[in-house]
């Protein structure tokens, strides 16, 4: 469930119906400030409370805050309604700008020193707190400096994000913004998306722009006896065969030459210079793939498993995408009305190569417990969890429910399944993925397989229409858009609609009663009527 504050009260909760957001949606991407974007009408009783770059926007996933900011813009459409543009915390580093200066030191102190030079500019709100800091040079130390006056954010993104990588994330505690600059992500997913499940649809993007297959590294500027600039800057010829590149063999024969010119100020020493050439190069060669996909966030059928968050591992499983992998979640796009439109984008960390699979497991590091299960076992456990998975895609038109539980036993024990849906008879959708059920449900052995054969008996959907009755009987009723029919032998006999009961053919054995009258059947066929009052 999702719930939406605005300056600490709220703005949108799902069972409320004046708290209504028109299209609410939540964009997060890592070393991005994030956004929410939604509509408000006149008539809410909030609409008049958000402030341009002054109220405060929370949105929370089951008590988690994913996103925290303030509203950036907003725009009235024809209708008046407020057309609202959020910006993430992050953002209020763009606020606040870096003067000239000349750093020598570690990565925690510039990180320190960026912090301190923002939060003297701003407002309390709008401060950060030093985190954890993960990222480190090889040397420990680096040389920066800047004379143009940027805003922090940029001098965020060019001095440290580009030239070491890593991510900054905001930790919210005790009503205090931490900034972690992290190396990697120590959090993976207990779900996952599996093919066939919950994946819904996949695309793969694959980028060759940023191929190189020479790199040429320019370290620091060589300084003479007397400690002063020559304005010549290091290379590698002295011990590279005076060759001042790196280049790869393979990379050449394929792509051909490709340079680029890679500068690494804060380096003295040619071997260092020519190891990080070497490593810039190992990474220039490798195209970055990118997935993007739709997958059913699971978490919102059972509070057990867990929600797909930004900055985790998450395993995806599709044979037919040849994936089989764990992929940092590095986007994520949350509609907090319609959970059907949510995407997720993974990948750079799993790299190709003509055509080569790459993937280093070791970077994956676990903070979630593993639970072994056998293979027989597994197969059930997905079997529940594609079961509520699928129908869940009908919540959105409602129309007629339908339940059932069965239970089986094995050698694992009692294994108990509730079924419950909602949906409506014109969703193409849903007849596909039942069909996909039952077949999945037919390939298990037990009384799994033989309880669902039994609902099936009774219960069927035929384009887009309920059936009820036992297959084969002479009677069934047949629930469509706007009736309800009763049919013999296939033939329509009587059906009920806009709240009106309708007979093909009738016969009264004892006595019909209409309003006041009571109407009797005669032995000729007639009918005697007689009134019997109210």
């Amino acid at each position: 469930m999702f719930t939406v504050y605005c300056d600490g009260e709220f703005i949108y909760h799902p069972d409320v119906e004046e708290l209504k957001l028109i299209d609410p949606k939540v964009s997060l991407e890592l070393n991005k400030s994030g956004a929410f974007d939604f509509k408000i009408y006149p008539n809410h009783p909030k609409y008049g409370a958000i402030t341009k770059l002054k109220s405060v926007i929370e949105v929370y996933q089951s008590n988690v805050l994913i996103f925290r900011g303030r509203c950036l813009d907003y725009e009235l459409d024809f209708y008046n309604a407020k057309v609202v543009k959020c910006e993430g915390d992050l953002g209020y580093f763009n606020d606040s700008i870096v003067r000239p200066y000349n750093f020598e030191g570690t990565v925690i102190q510039y990180v320190q020193l960026l912090i301190n030079s923002h939060n003297a500019q701003v407002e309390e709100n709008k401060k950060f707190y030093l985190g954890n800091v993960t990222v480190t040079d090889p040397n420990d130390y680096i040389v920066r400096s800047d004379s143009t006056y940027p805003d922090t954010w940029n001098v965020i993104e060019e001095k440290l994000i580009k030239s070491l990588g890593g991510y900054f994330v905001i930790r919210r505690v005790d009503n205090k913004n931490y900034i972690d600059y992290l190396e990697d992500s120590q959090y993976r997913s207990s779900q996952e998306i599996v093919f066939a499940e919950n994946l819904l649809d996949v695309s793969q993007f694959i980028k060759g722009q940023a191929i190189k297959t020479a790199i040429i590294p320019v370290g620091a500027e060589i300084v003479d006896d007397n400690g002063e600039g020559t304005g010549i800057k290091l290379d590698i010829k002295s011990i590279n065969d005076g060759k001042d590149y790196v280049y790869n063999q393979e990379a050449t024969e394929i792509f051909g030459w490709v340079y680029d010119v890679v500068e690494f100020k804060d380096v003295t020493v040619v071997e260092n210079l020519k190891r990080k050439g070497e490593e810039h190069l190992a990474s220039s060669i490798l195209t970055g793939l990118t997935i993007e996909l739709k997958a059913v966030d699971l978490s919102m059928l059972d509070v057990n498993i867990d929600e797909f968050r930004l900055f985790e591992y998450i395993k995806i499983r599709s044979d037919p995408h040849r994936l089989d992998d764990f992929f940092l979640v590095k986007k994520i796009a949350i509609h907090l009305t319609k959970a059907s439109n949510n995407t997720i984008t993974v990948g750079t960390e799993r790299t190709t190569f003509t055509d080569k699979d790459f993937s280093d497991k070791n970077t994956i590091k676990d903070v979630v417990t593993d639970v072994v299960l056998g293979e027989t076992n597994q197969l059930i456990k997905n079997e529940t969890t594609l079961l509520k998975s699928l129908i869940q895609q009908t919540a959105d038109a409602i129309t007629t429910s339908v339940s059932q539980s069965y239970t089986s036993k094995d050698e694992f024990g009692e294994y108990k399944q509730d079924v419950s849906t909602q949906f409506e008879q014109t969703n193409n959708a849903f007849n596909f993925q039942f069909s996909n059920l039952e077949q999945i449900i037919s390939n298990m052995e037990g009384d799994v397989q033989n309880q669902f054969n039994e609902i099936i008996k009774y219960i069927r959907f035929e384009d887009g229409n309920i059936i009820l009755g036992q297959v084969g009987n002479e009677l069934i009723l047949k629930i469509s858009h706007n009736r309800i029919s009763f049919l013999q032998g296939g033939v329509e006999v009587a059906y009920m609609s806009n709240n009106k009961l309708y007979i093909t053919d009738a016969e009264i054995l004892t006595s019909l009663r209409i309003g006041n009258y009571a109407y009797t059947p005669r032995s000729n066929g007639n009918l005697s009527f007689t009134f019997v009052g109210k």
